[in-house]
């Protein structure tokens, strides 16, 4: 097995059955600001995005932290309608540590309980694995937040525990976020999870 993790590359493009995720640049700010347009989006988000000058700054931090090799954004095209439905990306990128996080997510409400957040994460993972050769992908959400919990855990991702007043959001009020993650010697079986709930017809 390689022991050293496989750096992030200027381009990557991961497509499915369902989804295409395209590195994130600014000529998708109008069709991630036409996805974004929902307040319910951001009700445990640290960020907001009500304007399109939000989602100008965000782009712009987002190209600053992928040239410090620190963040990997995505947008996520529904190829059923070869629309941007939202971002999703590596952050908090550690070479040295072979780990990152799985984060900055956020989906269109009219793709929410569809295949689209399965297969990206399920995209994400396998890269992150089996290209990068990564021995830890952890994931944070906030512990009010019962969907993005639920669907943590349906993957098959391990609960590590809770960070108190971890972050401030937009509005705000101090989050407690839970941590959960997955390992290498993982992945074969949430591998073979997703690829079930992705073969099956239902919403979910």
């Amino acid at each position: 097995m390689r022991n050293q993790v496989v750096l992030l590359k200027d381009e990557i493009t991961l497509e499915g059955t369902r989804v295409r995720l395209l590195p994130a640049s600014p000529e998708h700010l109008d069709g991630l600001f036409k996805a974004s347009n929902h307040s319910e989006i951001w009700m445990y988000s640290p960020s907001t995005i009500s304007k399109h000058e939000d989602l100008v700054s965000t782009m712009n931090q987002w190209m600053k932290s992928k040239e410090q090799g620190l963040r990997y954004p995505f947008v996520i095209i529904d190829k059923s309608t070869n629309e941007i439905v939202g971002s999703t990306g590596y952050i908090d990128f550690s070479p040295q540590n072979r780990e990152c996080e799985i984060g900055g997510t956020w989906l269109d409400p009219r793709v929410w309980r569809t295949k689209v957040n399965t297969e990206c994460k399920y995209l994400l993972l396998k890269y992150g694995f089996e290209e990068l050769n990564l021995v830890r992908v952890q994931f944070r959400t906030d512990v009010r937040n019962e969907r993005s919990n639920r669907a943590i855990q349906r993957i098959g991702a391990k609960f590590e525990g809770v960070l108190r007043q971890e972050m401030i959001l937009h509005d705000g009020y101090v989050r407690d976020s839970n941590v959960y993650s997955i390992l290498d010697k993982e992945w074969e079986d949430v591998k073979a999870r997703l690829l079930g709930y992705l073969r099956k017809e239902d919403i979910y």
